[in-house]
């Protein structure tokens, strides 16, 4: 018997709506995942314009912070910066050019802290670094902290550095040195110019500087020693002739210091060498302590000595109103009596034993002569006497 048509099309409807009960979820999970996708990708775009937003004005104002800093301009350099860090504080390039900024626009003290301590956080993280050390080490100089610039400074020069590591390292050691010789640690800085020059290059501008930094140490047979390689490196090099002319005028090898003044002369015409030379020619000829001159011409040159030396001693007379004829206590006056007494005897000395015994008192009469205050400007026979006798007295091979 079949059933009534109207049970057939219910039965369907119910079969139906049996389907989509079963589809709902499915569907709800399917729309709640694209709704998600959809989301998340919306989120990302959003965040991933934010991020270059971020790194375009990150970079913006560390390149202009930068520039300004290249053109020694720290002072507008540190706000820029500043933001660069805002933008990017993970960056420690950017951190690292801000500490330097704060280091070089220091005027205002609270910068310095603020300037150490990124540069500390920073070496924290690499403490092998060997910009960061420089940077801390020449905090401590200004500090005036030698311990801790010497600390620094090592910690540079054996520290990493990403391009041209030697170079680096000597220009680090080159203002360590400096450093040591400002603060008056001759010894440490003697011992870290040997350092230096074991492993220097063979240069004229390393050789003038090592040069320079013994003079500075008060070493000048080291000094000239350099000078002279300078020169043989570069024999168009003014200043190290005339540096080592220097050094050989103070340490008294006259004849090699003339040399290297006409040197220098022949190269660069200048009023002050041609003055050297002009000094060094009348130390030369008016020396009486060479070994190897005759009696007579030591007699002569310590007679011209004395002669020179009264000129002096007239002139420190009438510039103090002194009369040297007569003998009223002054000091002047008591000076001249002697200088009476050494001219009468040098003028009755003709062998040269007893003008050897003349050398130390003549030195010690001269010396004083020249030395006197307020007597006018020496002239350059003058200066030839207080070089020729300061210290003077002994024989010199």
């Amino acid at each position: 018997m079949k059933a009534p048509p109207k049970r057939k099309w219910a039965t369907r409807v119910r079969a139906a709506k049996d389907r989509i009960r079963a589809l709902r979820r499915p569907i709800y999970v399917f729309a709640l995942s694209l709704f998600a996708t959809g989301f998340f990708a919306f989120t990302f775009t959003i965040s991933r314009r934010f991020e270059e937003k971020r790194h375009n004005l990150s970079s913006y104002w560390f390149e202009q912070g930068q520039e300004e800093l290249d053109e020694g301009k720290p002072q507008n350099a540190v706000p820029d910066l500043r933001a660069a860090v805002f933008y990017s504080h993970q960056n420690p390039r950017y951190v690292f050019n801000l500490a330097r900024a704060l280091a070089a626009a220091a005027r205002d003290v609270d910068r310095v802290p603020e300037a150490r301590s990124y540069f500390l956080n920073l070496l924290d993280e690499e403490p092998g670094n060997g910009s960061i050390n420089l940077e801390l080490a020449r905090l401590a100089a200004k500090d005036n902290d030698a311990n801790q610039a010497r600390r620094y400074f090592n910690g540079a020069i054996y520290g990493a550095w990403d391009s041209d590591p030697v170079s680096r390292r000597q220009q680090v050691r080159q203002e360590l040195i400096n450093f040591l010789i400002g603060a008056d640690l001759k010894t440490q800085a003697r011992g870290e110019l040997m350092s230096y020059t074991a492993e220097m290059p063979n240069t004229p501008n390393a050789q003038l500087w090592v040069a320079r930094a013994f003079t500075k140490l008060g070493d000048d047979r080291n000094a000239l020693d350099f000078y002279i390689a300078a020169s043989r490196t570069n024999r168009r090099d003014v200043a190290a002739l005339l540096g080592a002319g220097w050094a050989a005028f103070r340490l008294g090898r006259y004849h090699e210091a003339l040399e290297y003044f006409k040197g220098a002369s022949a190269l660069h015409d200048d009023p002050s060498t041609s003055q050297m030379i002009e000094l060094v020619t009348s130390v030369i000829e008016l020396n009486p302590f060479e070994s190897s001159i005759p009696a007579t011409e030591r007699r002569h040159r310590l007679v011209l000595a004395m002669g020179i030396a009264d000129k002096r001693l007239r002139r420190c007379a009438d510039a103090h109103d002194v009369d040297l004829d007569t003998v009223s206590g002054d000091p002047l006056q008591l000076t001249h009596s002697q200088w009476n007494y050494l001219n009468r005897q040098l003028r009755g000395t003709y062998n040269n034993s007893g003008l050897v015994q003349l050398l130390a008192p003549v030195a010690s009469l001269i010396t004083s002569i020249e030395q006197k205050s307020g007597c006018g400007a020496p002239i350059p026979e003058d200066q030839a006497m207080l070089r020729i006798y300061q210290g003077g007295g002994e024989l010199q091979r």
